[in-house]
């Protein structure tokens, strides 16, 4: 297929051959109903670079590539419509299903989106004092993600567990105009209610993201983002709620302009300098864990 043979040769490509190459790992849906010439256009090349690629990873020319590419996309199709019934339980059945489930959940999101709901949200994110986001269970992880990304690009936002203690500090911090933001992922955990309805008394604006509409969050909430969370398993999805944590950091970020593409680069460059620093730390920590402990740094 010419995703491997991408893949194998991909380190020795030229720069142009690697524009066409990355244009069909990641958008081949589109590219497979493409001319070389719109190929070309797309990855500002020259068309007859387009069809030199197609040779350069061993096809006899261009309409040869492009079949092996329609042939992918059948196979896409295929398998969205043969995902194998409940009664299949083999592990890869199962593991179709789940993400059939998951499917099914984002595009619930997008029929279902309600732009008086979206836009009020992402303007009190621009313009309120301060941000709270409380999660209790697996939604912890998940104010703490958004929290960290939303941080990057300056805003003043702070992720909370939704025990008693923050409902106390809730209900001596907040004020008017702050926006408190619960992530209601499932009905055992009544705490982010309970936050809101704190939050909201204080005069602060209320936002409850849940996984269905009867969760005790909503009817405590301003506004209201339905996420689904059903599962063909045991543990609620969390797809969704990433989901819509991940479009408004997106949103806000492109609303910034220049200055949100600066701060998001800045925030993955400290990253990377962060990720490079430890691994230069490694050799040294291996070594003294070995001279205390030999055989434990390895």
């Amino acid at each position: 297929m010419y995703k491997e043979r991408i893949r194998e040769t991909y380190e020795r490509l030229s720069p142009g051959y690697r524009r066409v190459a990355d244009f069909l790992l990641n958008h081949y849906q589109e590219a497979a109903f493409m001319t070389a010439g719109r190929i070309g256009r797309a990855t500002e090349v020259d068309t007859t670079l387009v069809v030199r690629f197609a040779q350069r990873l061993g096809y006899a020319g261009y309409p040869e590539l492009i079949a092996d590419v329609q042939a992918d996309v059948k196979r896409d199709l295929r398998a969205v419509y043969a995902t194998g019934g409940p009664e299949d339980n083999t592990t890869f059945a199962m593991f179709q299903r789940s993400l059939v489930q998951d499917r099914n959940s984002l595009e619930y999101m997008l029929l279902h989106a309600d732009v008086a709901v979206i836009e009020p949200v992402v303007e009190l994110l621009e313009k309120a004092p301060r941000i709270y986001v409380i999660g209790e269970g697996a939604g912890v992880y998940l104010a703490d993600l958004f929290t960290s990304r939303v941080l990057a690009l300056g805003f003043p936002i702070r992720a909370l567990p939704g025990d008693l203690i923050t409902r106390v500090a809730l209900s001596v911090t907040l004020g008017p105009g702050d926006l408190c933001i619960g992530l209601g992922t499932t009905r055992l955990v009544p705490g982010v209610a309970v936050a809101l309805k704190i939050a909201r008394s204080e005069g602060a604006h209320t936002v409850a993201i849940v996984g269905a509409l009867t969760n005790p969050a909503a009817a405590q909430a301003e506004y209201v983002i339905h996420a689904p969370v059903q599962t063909i398993g045991v543990f609620p999805s969390l797809t969704s709620v990433l989901a819509i944590l991940h479009s408004l950091i997106q949103v806000l970020t492109l609303r910034m302009g220049d200055r949100g593409a600066t701060l998001a680069a800045r925030s993955n460059y400290l990253f990377q300098q962060y990720a490079e620093a430890q691994r230069e730390t490694l050799p040294s920590l291996r070594a003294v864990l070995s001279e205390y402990n030999p055989g434990s740094a390895e």
